[in-house]
């Protein structure tokens, strides 16, 4: 079975699960439908698993923020998935993350967007569903899907 791989940024988790988001109802059907497939395999970063949590648990962004026990079950969900692969960080991927901010003359606020785009990139992931397309367009090798406008 041919296992076509789509590594996850943040944001579609977080948009993914909070409803008072308006991108929340596209973002829920796109990714809903790529989990069923079985020819699927999802990739998230313990980084990106991390932020979902930091970011739904903050009750100075939502109100109300997701309790932490239900924040940590929805990040548990996704690891207990069989179609999809918590990838960490290599020092290969790290070393191409530290090209490619140079090639590009990077400043320090894309650092995080630039690590997930190299270890993506270095374990064959050629495809990142985000809903900021914009943040890693730069990036040759890497086919941007945005939940909101593309279909799985």
């Amino acid at each position: 079975m041919i296992r076509i791989r789509y590594g996850l940024d943040t944001n579609v988790l977080i948009y993914a699960h909070m409803p008072a988001l308006a991108e929340h109802e596209a973002v829920r059907v796109f990714l809903t439908e790529l989990a069923r497939r079985d020819d699927t395999l999802l990739a998230v970063t313990p980084s990106v698993l991390h932020e979902f949590v930091h970011v739904v648990t903050d009750g100075r962004r939502f109100d109300p923020p997701v309790a932490m026990p239900e924040a940590t079950a929805i990040a548990r969900r996704y690891l207990d998935r069989s179609n999809v692969a918590c990838v960490a960080v290599t020092e290969e991927a790290m070393t191409l993350a530290l090209d490619l901010v140079d090639r590009h003359r990077l400043g320090r606020k894309r650092i995080a967007d630039t690590l997930l785009a190299a270890i993506y990139l270095h374990l064959g992931i050629d495809t990142l569903v985000t809903c900021d397309p914009g943040d890693f367009e730069i990036f040759d090798g890497l086919r941007i899907v945005d939940p909101r406008a593309d279909r799985p």
